[in-house]
């Protein structure tokens, strides 16, 4: 298990780190689905339906856990996950622009010695 005692990010910028990871993995696995789909190759339709609806799970899972430490709307949970690979982008713009809640970084915080 790390030691997070001297990490220069919060737990919720970690988090939030990969939630940014997923929502393009999330994109990606959709795009190859895609392609597999569109190009008629039933194998690699199953296989990549496979692993993107792991993939959709999983971000779905990570982007509901950490809506109420962002202080995100459920309508805007909502929409992302109605919207497929485009809510994922949308989610992924949104942690890039504007990060993570300002009482959440670390980088702001005040060290005091006890």
């Amino acid at each position: 298990m790390p030691d997070f005692v001297d990490a220069t990010s919060s737990e919720l910028e970690r988090k939030a780190q990969a939630l940014k990871w997923m929502c393009w993995t999330e994109a990606i696995t959709y795009s190859l689905l895609f392609f597999f789909w569109v190009s008629g190759n039933a194998v690699g339709t199953a296989v990549m339906g496979s692993i993107h609806g792991l993939t959709v799970l999983a971000f779905a899972a990570m982007l509901i856990m950490i809506t109420p430490a962002m202080r995100w709307s459920w309508w805007f949970v909502a929409a992302v996950l109605l919207t497929g690979p485009i809510g994922a982008i949308v989610v992924y713009e949104r942690l890039r622009r504007h990060g993570v809640p300002e009482e959440h970084r670390i980088a702001t915080r005040t060290s005091s010695s006890v």
